[in-house]
């Protein structure tokens, strides 16, 4: 029976009632003694009523309070958070320095270089060193013989090794100082018409190097703790005291982030709610209804069944799912091509070679030549990044460096170019990946060797994490790749959806279990032959019957969900739904069809052409 407070009126009703019913007694008006003696005792009950919702509004996780819903929701092991405070990467730079911009791209082999003002440069004092390229893989020091101010052009003692673009800074580094920018350092974003001021302060030192602009990027925490300390990038732009040095400025390359404010009690209760409720989540009905329903932002495309099946060998759970049309996935495979080498500018391509477009190959990345597509070739394989490529032909991808290797080159992943000591885990750039389309590569500095799945590695095909099982992980300095396929769209969201999303964890709160591996794919389609006839009631042409007879029996398997059974009787079922059917006799099949957890079964052939035959 449910808790029923009930008030000081009802009380004394009842009271009054009782005692009219069980004594001679007859005087019960206001004032009366006995009314008075009811009425006191009313009050008393009415009291210990009240007090009772109060201890049950204390104990309820929906209804408590301040101090009493930290004491409900820590009896879950769960803390109010409190206020946090902002975090901002910075750099400093030396506005003292003498420095412009290239007003050109400069090739690799050019003994001269074009400014945008090269007065700024010194016109005496010849040699002196230069820096281009600053904070770019190019970067280089060259020494400057001359300097025509009347062309802003730079004369240089040797040539340079790599290609530069237009807008790349150039500096002086002859006389340059470096800086030490002690942790510490006070720094703000100024304030506007509706924010005040914002201040932070470093949390290590930053360095500039003699002929260096900008410094090493660090770390700033706010002064204040909460969401006031959250700003957009490039809005840090002064020194809360004294400047580090003359000349010296800050710059926040990316937003000031992560403050929030004191947790409130809804958040608090929200959040309580949201941990203790997905204690039981994670289950296969969870799972299952977890990813149905799950509309691709971008196709638009919705996920209408799902069929979930545990591999317990490979300790993993696949889900599979439909969009109602037999769903096949949307990917993109990591581009792989035949090239030859070209005349010291990238990798050329010939106009016979697919796929070296904008769909296969990234504007910019790793690609590495001499690899066939299981094995490594007998000519050392060739690793070199690329910054740009032509998009028609002739194809051609800009390496950054020189590259002397022909043959089958691909665009990989590189999960680290320089590995720690005893490294075993990584992170792929794209993810889900489809199964059976990954390849690993590891170079030790003196070979390459292609590793072996679930002998040397295991693979989250979900989330992309690869985790080595080599004895010892990596030796220090190894380069480890990846070449693989990977979905998009709708698989990707459902993945998203029942993986989680700690980047979005509000949009994205998860489904699965922690632990488990979890993969997203599509079914495999299971087609459904069916021969049947049918004979036709008086009145009734069977040739008109014989369209509406195939149409019911194609909607009946379109709307099984993935594992569901094709049953005999529910074909004879539909068929005789259509008025004017005498007779049905379905030839094929003879029992109902098994449908595996793995399949969706389907009407047609794979170019749409129906599979039912009636005569």
């Amino acid at each position: 029976m449910a808790f029923s407070p009930r008030s000081k009126n009802e009380i004394l009703t009842d009271m009054i009632n009782f005692v009219k019913f069980n004594t001679a007694v007859t005087d019960f008006t206001v004032g009366s003694v006995v009314r008075t003696i009811l009425e006191a005792a009313a009050i008393e009950d009415d009291e210990q009523y009240f007090q009772m919702v109060q201890l049950l509004d204390a104990f309820s996780v929906n209804s408590a309070r301040g101090s009493k819903l930290d004491l409900r929701v820590s009896d879950f092991g769960i803390v109010r958070r409190s206020s946090v405070k902002a975090t901002v990467p910075v750099r400093f730079y030396d506005n003292s320095l003498v420095q412009d911009q290239l007003a050109q791209d400069q090739l690799s082999g050019s003994s001269t270089v074009l400014l945008f003002d090269s007065a700024v440069f010194p016109t005496t004092g010849f040699p002196y060193t230069i820096r281009l390229g600053e904070g770019k893989p190019e970067v280089q020091d060259r020494v400057v013989s001359a300097n025509d101010i009347t062309l802003n052009k730079l004369t240089l003692t040797t040539t340079l090794t790599s290609d530069l673009a237009v807008g790349d800074r150039v500096s002086v580094v002859t006389g340059a100082s470096s800086r030490t920018i002690s942790l510490s350092t006070g720094v703000s974003a100024p304030a506007t018409a509706t924010q005040q001021a914002k201040t932070y302060r470093t949390t290590e030192p930053a360095f500039i190097v003699a002929g260096n602009f900008l410094s090493n990027e660090v770390s700033a925490v706010a002064d204040t703790a909460g969401t006031i300390g959250n700003v957009a990038a490039s809005r840090v732009t002064q020194f809360t005291g004294s400047a580090p040095f003359q000349g010296a400025g800050v710059t926040n390359p990316s937003s000031a982030a992560g403050g929030l404010n004191r947790e409130t009690d809804s958040e608090l209760r929200a959040r309580a709610l949201d941990q203790i409720q997905s204690l039981s989540r994670g289950t296969v009905l969870a799972v299952k209804t977890g990813a149905i329903g799950v509309e691709d932002p971008i196709t638009k495309s919705k996920s209408t069944s799902a069929s979930l099946l545990e591999d317990f060998e490979a300790n993993e759970v696949r889900v599979y799912i439909d969009d109602g049309t037999g769903l096949v996935p949307d990917s993109v495979s990591h581009a792989e091509a035949h090239a030859t080498v070209g005349t010291g500018d990238g990798v050329h391509f010939p106009s016979t070679s697919p796929g070296v477009d904008d769909d296969t190959w990234p504007s910019s990345g790793y690609a590495i030549t001499n690899f066939t597509d299981a094995t490594l070739d007998s000519t050392p394989p060739e690793l070199f990044h690329y910054s740009a490529k032509n998009d028609t032909f002739p194809y051609v991808l800009y390496a950054d460096t020189a590259v002397t290797s022909d043959l089958d080159t691909y665009y990989v992943d590189a999960l680290t170019l320089s590995a720690e000591e005893g490294q075993t885990r990584f992170n792929c750039h794209d993810f889900p990946i489809v199964r059976g389309a990954f390849k690993l590569y590891r170079n030790t500095g003196t070979s390459w060797t292609l590793l072996t799945l679930d002998t040397d590695y295991r693979l989250n095909k979900g989330t992309g994490e690869v985790q080595l099982t080599i004895p010892g992980g990596l030796i220090a300095g190894d380069i480890l790749l990846a070449h693989y396929t990977y979905y998009t769209n709708l698989v990707r969201e459902v993945q998203k959806v029942l993986e989680g999303d700690p980047l979005n964890s509000i949009q994205y709160p998860g489904v699965k279990a922690a632990g488990v591996f979890l993969s997203v794919e599509a079914p495999a389609i299971k087609r459904i032959n069916i021969i049947a006839t049918i004979s036709a009631l008086p009145g009734y042409a069977e040739t008109d019957l014989v369209p509406l007879v195939r149409r019911n029996m194609e909607n009946y398997v379109k709307s099984l969900k993935i594992g569901e059974d094709v049953i005999r009787a529910k074909l004879i079922d539909v068929a005789y739904n259509v008025t004017g059917i005498a007779d049905v006799h379905v030839l094929s099949p003879t029992t109902n069809t098994v449908v595996l957890e793995n399949e969706l079964p389907l009407p047609n052939d794979s170019s749409g052409n129906s599979l039912v035959v009636i005569s």
